[in-house]
């Protein structure tokens, strides 16, 4: 039985739920025939193929295959499994990455595994990841959790990660990626640095955008850009190129249905429910959501990472199709229920907060230098039990902080006492 639309909101016959935001019934309804396939929208010969190629696979996502639900719905049930522990993360930019780092960091660190660790805390990106780069590395020896910022290369992956370990990403819909990476790189993207604004950059991209430029992987398709992938020649390369790269990467999360996506890791993990309990790290404060008008310039803009998300937006929903639709809603329900309990039992003011009003300076997240709206952190409410504190800590610790706290438990380099109260 189909689950039931709300009024106004899905087409009869689509899932509860869609994988883009304001984009769950027709091809309209996300503006695509409007913008998408003109030459001029895209700027070059392979960006208007592109445009086509884009949208004919979106909306047959969005109209048949991964949205309608099965003709028999009989979803996965829960078999005998054992917990995965060989894990490969490859955390995208500003995508939601940080807060899967944080369940991995929890997940490993309370069952002793052993990090792959960048020297400080990116592994030397943007250059291509190369296994010299962890720290402590020695060849023939591997690790158990890789999970920090690369540009993807699997071949040097693999000299550090075990033959049977998971690897899954998460992606985010390029129209808010866009707009929260030009609001958080500011300093750290030229092309994003020379623009006065968001409007006035996505005018004229290109007067301000240069493919050599400081931090051009950040400006223009950063996640293509995070998954190593090269740049296409012509647009009919690209289905290929993402096809090769679902194999590497079976299952890929959707930033927009986080709560979805972590239970479908869960499962494909093994993992008890408790060990994805998570907090929203790295949110923006007062940041706008773009306007319909800055979403379609980007996608515009980004178009092979507008490409690459309709793609796994689409093996997403075939994964919510086998799971079972109706038992992905309850348990990410509940996965939001305890959230909620959580917060109000561990966190002063029960949310994110300012970072100058968290006392603790372990707990106060980084501020990108130039960034437009300050990153809000978490503060503990006084008087928690021990190992309640210890918990709720280690939930709220922000990544810099919390990769500190593995390498000095991994390598012994100073004293990790000081964390054990927290």
């Amino acid at each position: 039985m189909n689950p039931k639309a709300p009024p106004g909101r899905n087409r009869p016959g689509t899932p509860k739920f869609c994988g883009t935001p304001k984009c769950c019934g027709t091809p309209k309804s996300c503006g695509i025939p409007k913008f998408w396939g003109t030459p001029k929208s895209w700027g070059t010969p392979l960006g208007a193929a592109l445009g086509v190629f884009v949208t004919l696979s979106f909306a047959l996502g969005l109209l048949g295959g991964p949205l309608r639900p099965s003709r028999d719905p009989k979803p996965d049930r829960a078999a005998p499994c054992r917990p995965v522990s060989h894990i490969v993360f490859l955390k995208t930019h500003k995508t939601g990455g940080s807060s899967v780092v944080n369940v991995l960091s929890r997940y490993g660190e309370s069952r002793q595994l052993r990090f792959a660790l960048p020297q400080r805390y990116q592994f030397r990106y943007p250059e291509p990841f190369r296994a010299e780069s962890v720290r402590g590395f020695r060849q023939g020896e591997t690790f158990d959790i890789i999970c920090h910022h690369m540009r993807f290369s699997p071949t040097e992956v693999q000299r550090v990660m075990p033959n049977d370990s998971f690897y899954f990403s998460i992606v985010r819909d390029p129209g808010t990626q866009g707009a929260s990476a030009f609001s958080y790189f500011r300093a750290a993207a030229a092309a994003f640095r020379r623009a006065p604004s968001l409007d006035a950059f996505l005018a004229a991209p290109r007067r301000f955008f240069g493919p050599g430029g400081r931090g051009a992987g950040l400006a223009r398709n950063p996640q293509w850009f995070d998954f190593g992938l090269p740049e296409p020649a012509a647009a009919a390369e690209v289905p290929a190129l993402l096809a090769r790269l679902e194999r590497r990467f079976p299952l890929v999360l959707l930033a927009e249905r986080f709560d979805e996506s972590l239970v479908l890791l869960r499962h494909r993990l093994c993992w008890p429910r408790a060990a994805v309990d998570v907090f929203a790290h790295n949110a923006r404060g007062g940041a706008a959501a773009p306007s319909a008008a800055q979403r379609r310039r980007l996608r515009a803009w980004n178009a092979l990472d507008w490409a690459l998300y309709s793609h796994f937006n689409r093996s997403f929903w075939r994964h919510v199709e086998r799971f079972g639709a109706a038992r992905l809603q309850q348990e990410a329900a509940e996965l939001r229920r305890r959230r909620r309990r959580l917060q109000e039992r561990c966190l002063r003011g029960a949310g994110p907060v300012p970072a100058g009003a968290i006392a603790e300076p372990r707990l106060r997240p980084f501020q990108p230098p130039g960034a437009e709206h300050a990153v809000l952190g978490f503060a503990l409410r006084p008087g928690l039990p021990p190992a309640e504190r210890r918990r709720c800590g280690r939930m709220a610790l922000p990544e810099l902080p919390y990769t500190d706290l593995l390498a000095r438990r991994q390598f012994g380099n100073g004293s990790a006492t000081e964390w054990d109260d927290f």
